[in-house]
């Protein structure tokens, strides 16, 4: 059934005022530090010449945005529902298995995660899920959406422990699919348990069968789903140029991005860039002796610039030259949106106080597509939103 018609129109356009071209957000008034001023850890504020436009609105919880085409969307919300966005019409999709669904209460991350389209969509017509179930437990399953109503669908892949945020990523007929740290106690040991898989990455055939070329660890007979370990919370994957990049929440600072490598240890909870929350080191490791045993980040922040990052998009042919090339994601404790270029090791504020975004992605035009949290758990007012170049 239609929940909600139409596109927001002038009133929901946001167009910068500043002299400086700096973008306004929703309730923003002028950037401080947009006069080239740096911010600690040398973060610079380099505000967008943009403008943004709410396009969908009325979001419970939304958690991740996959775009089918300019103007249609698929959204997924914690609270268990999928939404169909097309011309700014939202539809709630039905033939889900919602009684399967564990919805996320105030301190978890239940319900629906992430959602994206298989890489032969227009041909097959294949949709992939990853949500929490009713036992807490990650799961990924996938449906036929060539008619945009969902059909035959299926789980692939069980997790076998609590998880928190699950985003995926492709290459060729692969997927990967991440798995957080439920976090309690914390720091949890089990992202090095190869047993456990939660902290992990995991790699599998669209079937959700294990690919023979996986790794073997230590303690195991064979392959399994686990492409790296030693995860935190991992939330957002991206496959480009053939390479796999994720970033990740730390504790008190240490966010990071990553370079995910085959078998790769990358470290939790044995080292950290950050402090745990009584502000004492994460495992006892010095950073030396992490280089020799894990796989240390592209990039990591301290904690005078605890982003929380969410999202990941790497800019390629987008309506903002400038920025291409550079890595982007949305800054859940800051409510902005920050670009990483490692050809200059620059780190950047390209929006501030938009909310909470959730998910990044570009568009066919090369406009940005930003997914915005609803304010609290019980107003649905969660948003998409279009970053337009002036």
């Amino acid at each position: 059934m239609s929940r909600r018609l139409g596109l927001l129109l002038a009133v929901a356009t946001f167009v910068a005022a500043s002299s400086s071209g700096a973008a306004q957000a929703p309730g923003s008034g002028a950037i401080p530090g947009s006069d080239g001023t740096l911010l600690p850890g040398g973060v610079e504020f380099a505000p967008l010449d943009a403008t943004l436009e709410v396009v969908a609105s009325g979001f419970g919880i939304p958690w991740a945005v996959e775009v089918l085409g300019e103007d249609e969307y698929l959204v997924s919300e914690r609270f268990g529902s999928l939404v169909h966005v097309r011309d700014g019409e939202m539809i709630e999709l039905g033939g889900l298995p919602a009684s399967q669904i564990f919805p996320a209460p105030p301190l978890y991350l239940g319900g629906y995660n992430d959602v994206s389209l298989h890489p032969q969509f227009e041909t097959n017509g294949l949709v992939y899920l990853a949500y929490v179930g009713v036992d807490y437990r990650m799961a990924v399953g996938r449906f036929d959406f060539s008619d945009r109503t969902v059909r035959d669908f299926e789980v692939v892949f069980q997790s076998n422990a609590f998880s928190i945020g699950s985003r995926i990523a492709w290459q060729d007929d692969y997927f990967f699919v991440t798995q957080g740290m439920a976090g309690y106690p914390h720091p949890d040991p089990g992202a090095q348990d190869l047993g456990n898989h939660s902290g992990k990455i995991h790699r599998l055939h669209a079937d959700g069968s294990v690919p023979s070329d996986n790794p073997v660890f230590d303690g195991t007979a064979g392959p399994t789903s686990i492409w790296s370990y030693g995860h935190r919370d991992t939330q957002g994957l991206l496959i480009e140029g053939g390479v796999l990049y994720s970033n990740e929440h730390g504790p008190l600072g240490g966010d990071e991005l990553n370079v995910i490598e085959r078998g790769g240890n990358y470290g939790w909870p044995l080292f950290s860039f950050g402090l745990n929350y009584d502000e004492t080191p994460v495992g006892g490791m010095t950073e030396a002796e992490a280089a020799q045993t894990t796989v240390l980040p592209l990039k990591a922040w301290d904690r005078t610039f605890n982003m929380a990052p969410s999202g990941l998009v790497r800019l390629e042919a987008s309506a903002f030259p400038t920025w291409d090339g550079a890595f982007l994601w949305g800054s859940l404790a800051q409510q902005r949106l920050i670009a990483y270029d490692p050809t200059t090791d620059r780190t950047a504020i390209l929006l501030d106080d938009v909310g909470r975004i959730r998910d990044v992605t570009q568009l066919p035009s090369g406009a940005l597509l930003i997914l915005l949290d609803a304010t609290d758990l019980e107003t649905p007012n969660g948003q998409i939103v279009k970053v337009l170049s002036r």
